[in-house]
């Protein structure tokens, strides 16, 4: 970050008071809590671009900062007492004061080196003597400046030219640039270091990490997808079962018939009208009897063979189903981290539905597995709720229930469907045809599998997808007009 921003934000900030309580981190992010405070100073030590600020966010999953124990022990219920920028470099100190338990004024100064590939945080004693850092530097590394405990600190020795500017309010990002005097800006920096942060850097992490994780449950998904179709042929080879008991049973009635060493007979199909002549191969080195018992053993192979792989088949779906579901809900958090103390409610989170509310007339209902599209579908919506599925691809059901059996809106009628292309395999498509209809037109054949319906009396919406997200910000726009 330009020295004069930071300088400015310092300047801001420049009599800031609060009582220190500890340190945590959360990747190269690191935060000082406050006692009795809900804002705390948030360190942003990423790659892209370093700066500190002042702020209330608190979803992050932080945890002790082990690194800087030391430093967390040394500033125990200190009192910060200012803050104030390098005239030379981009260099921040906090200082702080406490009472020892010799009840001695202690002062300290918390360095905060926000400099691109020299990022550190470092406590340094009233005699300027380092008590802890965070990345510590000894002369094999740097021979004209050690980082390290017991060590007076010196501000590193780079070419930076500071250079004092002026900074024209509001402050706007567009890109890499920094634009001032922008009519829709941010009239203080600590407001303008906290968008960037959660608008650009986190925002583009948290997506990378998205897209990182629902391409690897997609890489699982093919997988046992490949497994699926290896499973769906050797079902189509155990589904001959009929034809193997009727051929054992053929070889057993013309059993005189058949010679030793030949390799096939022709004998009448009694299984058939007319009884049509049938060719049987028949393996040359093995007696009658073994002929007809390998048929029998094809047959008996085969019987249960079926049962067996329609059991891996559904197992196989069913994993399907809810690498599905994962992806669904990665797709649709609006963060992507794992916090352990949110696993619990994680969980619950999962077994529920997914749903938008809209108002006492309305609600939207998405299925993210099969099992849920059934349920859905078929047992909890009403007659005169709607559905909407793509025509052509699969994907999710969408119900839209009418709790007051009144004419769907277009506009929200138009946003059912836009989900219901998101949650296809045409999410990455344009122009998608999306059929509607009332429940009371879609029906489940019997002996169907999960989710399979037909339906009629439709019409069909060409449309864009929409997430999720974007339709409860649409709504959101809905309530407030």
């Amino acid at each position: 970050m330009k020295y004069k921003y930071l300088a400015a934000w310092a300047n801001e900030n420049s009599n800031a008071k609060a009582v220190f309580k500890k340190i945590e981190k959360y990747e190269d992010q690191y935060r000082i809590i406050f006692r009795k405070k809900n804002v705390f100073l948030q360190i942003n030590l990423a790659s892209e671009d370093t700066f500190c600020f002042f702020t209330e966010e608190n979803f992050l999953p932080w945890q002790e900062a082990n690194d800087l124990s030391v430093i967390s022990t040394h500033l125990s219920s200190a009192r910060l007492n200012g803050i104030e920028i390098s005239k030379t470099d981009r260099i921040i100190y906090f200082q702080f004061e406490k009472i020892d338990i010799y009840n001695q004024k202690q002062n300290y100064s918390l360095v905060i080196e926000l400099i691109p590939r020299y990022q550190n945080i470092i406590l340094v004693d009233s005699s300027n003597m380092i008590i802890d850092c965070k990345k510590k530097i000894s002369f094999a590394e740097n021979r004209h400046r050690q980082i390290i405990p017991a060590v007076e600190y010196k501000a590193p020795d780079v070419e930076y030219k500071n250079v004092s500017e002026q900074i024209i309010f509001p402050l706007k990002k567009e890109g890499n640039i920094i634009l001032e005097n922008s009519s829709d800006g941010f009239r203080n920096v600590n407001d303008f270091f906290n968008y960037i942060y959660y608008q650009e850097i986190f925002y583009k992490r948290n997506e990378k990490k998205r897209s990182a994780a629902i391409k690897i449950v997609n890489k699982q998904i093919k997988k046992i997808s490949r497994k699926i179709e290896k499973m769906q042929v050797e079902l189509a080879s155990a589904e001959k079962e009929t034809e193997w008991k009727q051929k054992a049973e053929l070889l057993k009635g013309n059993y005189n018939k058949i010679k030793p060493g030949m390799d096939k007979i022709k004998v009448p199909n009694y299984y058939e009208e007319n009884f049509p002549e049938i060719e049987i191969p028949l393996s040359p080195e093995l007696s009658v009897q073994q002929n007809i018992d390998k048929y029998f053993k094809k047959y008996r192979k085969s019987r249960d063979g079926k049962i067996i792989i329609k059991k891996q088949i559904e197992k196989a779906l069913t994993e399907i189903d809810q690498l599905e579901k994962e992806i669904f809900d990665l797709e649709e958090q609006e963060f992507f981290f794992k916090n352990k103390s949110d696993t619990k409610s994680k969980k619950q989170n999962k077994k529920g539905l997914k749903k938008i509310s809209i108002d006492e007339e309305w609600e939207i209902f998405i299925g993210r597995t099969r099992i849920e599209n059934d349920y859905l579908t078929t047992r909890m919506a009403k007659p005169d709720d709607w559905w909407f599925h793509t025509r052509i691809y699969r994907g999710t059901h969408i119900i839209l229930r009418n709790y007051k059996r009144k004419e769907v809106p277009e506009a929200l009628k138009f946003l059912c469907c836009r989900l219901a292309a998101y949650f296809s395999k045409a999410k990455k498509s344009s122009n998608i045809p999306v059929d509607y209809t009332q429940i009371r037109y879609v029906r489940k054949p019997r002996g169907s599998v999960a989710g399979y319906v037909t339906y009629k009396n439709q019409k069909t919406l060409y449309v864009d997808p929409l997430s999720m997200r974007d339709a409860i910000k649409e709504i959101d726009k809905w309530r407030k007009k």
